[in-house]
């Protein structure tokens, strides 16, 4: 009988110990430290700023598409007949014309079109003819060196480039929030662990009071601890909020599989912060920065944009002046009185266009300007701003890093001299004080116990 038991109960241990490990792994899973790439994946998954951004830029994709389609060849079929006059006849008329970019010069119209045509006669007899015509119209003021649909290429092409920046700048922003979070957490832990010493102290200081009492002593240092633990209470409840505010920032953008807001806890966050990288040569750190910040990007292909439709504008106060040019050739039955047509013709003119107020040119020329020297501003502004972050930046990395090695070098005599004896410890304590440029307050000088 005790044989069977002591089998059954190896046997359940054996069942039981891959459920218990595995959901030792679910619960360290669940509460798995937050790092910066699960925030960033939750991001690029379901965020909708950046679902947002990515759909601009898909709807630039489709403006450069229809800037495009402006070159596009237009195929155009027409057909007539006039069955009443002298002679009637019926014909049918196909073009194909077509826009072309060459380079910076630009082509009005590249067409080829053919006509046949059909004379009827009473006799009974008909006469069948066709003409052949190609012939190009070239541009030589207005429209020559750029035109709307060349224009509308380059702004689309720098409106998408723009959208992808915008992207970067919402990535950007939103990787700003754990670093806060982590910031928060550890403020937390700083006010936590001063408030504990102060709440073991309270016991004796108690008996103190007591004492004190019992001699008709005031008591100074009770009311001191006591003091002193309500003010770190208070930093705990605002280091608490502090992180709770951070951790709802945070919310709007970490984001489980199914676009749902998921709040971090407190036993998500890191023991520590990671270790801070050198602090590169201030210089060379501004002009990369200058030269890789999305948002100056941005800012800078909208005012390319708008350099494009000034240079649009002022081409548009120019005058229209066209050259047109074709050939033409008539093949088929032609009749003998009309054979001087049968030889190629060539055909070339020139025309001019001028609107002489030119309000509306002058007037699209005023706000390309206006447009340009708007985002000149924008873009040495935020040049600014980018370089005066920075430089605090780079400030605060290498305050920090000079803090960490004196506090380091401040340990290590602190824990050699531990062995020695009190006094020495105190007394390294207080040099380590006085170099460490320590933060806390200091402490207010004790009264005395006896009046």
């Amino acid at each position: 009988m005790i044989t069977r038991l002591i089998a059954l109960v190896v046997a359940l241990a054996c069942l039981f110990g891959p459920v218990r490990s595995s959901m030792a792994r679910d619960a360290a899973g669940a509460h798995d430290v937050l790092t910066l790439r699960q925030v960033l994946d939750a991001v690029a998954a379901a965020h909708p700023q950046l679902e947002a951004a990515r759909e601009r830029v898909r709807g630039a994709e489709g403006d450069a598409l229809a800037a495009r389609g402006g070159f596009d060849p237009q195929l155009r079929v027409r057909g007539s007949t006039r069955r009443s006059g002298r002679s009637p006849t019926a014909a049918s008329t196909s073009s194909c014309a077509s826009r072309p970019p060459l380079g910076s010069a630009g082509v009005r119209r590249l067409a080829a079109r053919t006509r046949r045509f059909r004379r009827l006669r009473s006799a009974g007899q008909d006469r069948l003819g066709r003409e052949v015509r190609a012939g190009v119209s070239l541009p030589l003021w207005q429209g020559g060196p750029i035109d709307r649909r060349r224009a509308d290429l380059q702004v689309t092409d720098l409106g998408r480039r723009a959208a992808e920046a915008d992207v970067d700048v919402r990535l950007l922003e939103l990787e700003r929030g754990r670093p806060r979070v982590l910031g928060m957490g550890r403020r937390r832990a700083a006010a936590r662990g001063a408030a504990a010493p102060a709440r073991a102290r309270r016991r004796p200081r108690r008996c103190a009071a007591a004492a004190s009492r019992r001699r008709q002593h005031p008591e100074v240092e009770g009311l001191e601890n006591r003091r002193a633990i309500l003010e770190r209470k208070g930093r705990l409840v605002a280091a608490e909020r502090a992180l709770e505010q951070a951790a709802l920032e945070l919310a709007r953008h970490l984001r489980d599989d199914g676009g749902e807001i998921v709040v971090p806890m407190a036993d998500r966050l890191p023991p520590a912060f990671p270790e801070p990288p050198a602090a590169d040569p201030l210089e060379a750190a501004l002009s990369d920065a200058l030269a890789r910040r999305p948002e100056l990007r941005r800012v800078l292909l909208q005012r390319d944009a708008a350099q494009v439709e000034a240079r649009l504008a002022r081409n548009n106060l120019s005058p229209r002046i066209d050259i047109d040019a074709y050939v033409a050739k008539d093949l088929g039955l032609v009749a003998p009185e009309y054979r001087y047509l049968l030889p190629a013709e060539f055909v070339a003119g020139i025309s001019i266009e001028l609107p002489l107020p030119l309000r509306a040119a002058r007037g699209k020329l005023r706000r390309a300007r206006a447009d340009h020297a708007r985002l000149d501003a924008e873009l040495r502004w935020m040049t600014d701003v980018v370089a005066i972050e920075l430089r605090d930046a780079h400030s605060a990395l290498v305050a920090a890093h000079a803090r960490h090695s004196r506090e380091s070098s401040c340990r290590s005599p602190m824990r050699s001299s531990r062995p020695s004896g009190g006094a020495s410890t105190s007394a390294t304590a207080r040099s380590c004080s006085s170099t460490c440029g320590s933060r806390r307050p200091p402490t207010r000088p004790r009264r005395s116990s006896t009046r």
